[in-house]
């Protein structure tokens, strides 16, 4: 699973993540002891951290 928070000066999410989509790069290199056989990385579920309910009430 791969996590990442960015900040963008898009007023829309589907232009960030086109963006993200075309022109991004995200490397992983195997390892010593693993061997990365396939990567994906979705961008279909975008979430607002503001609505997030850290345990606060």
């Amino acid at each position: 699973m791969v996590r990442v928070a960015v900040h963008a000066d898009y007023i829309h999410i589907a232009e960030a993540v086109h963006e993200l989509e075309t022109q991004s790069k995200l490397s992983l290199t195997d390892t010593a002891n693993i061997n990365i056989l396939e990567t994906e990385i979705l961008l279909s579920r975008v979430r607002n951290t503001k609505n997030i309910n850290h345990g606060k009430h």
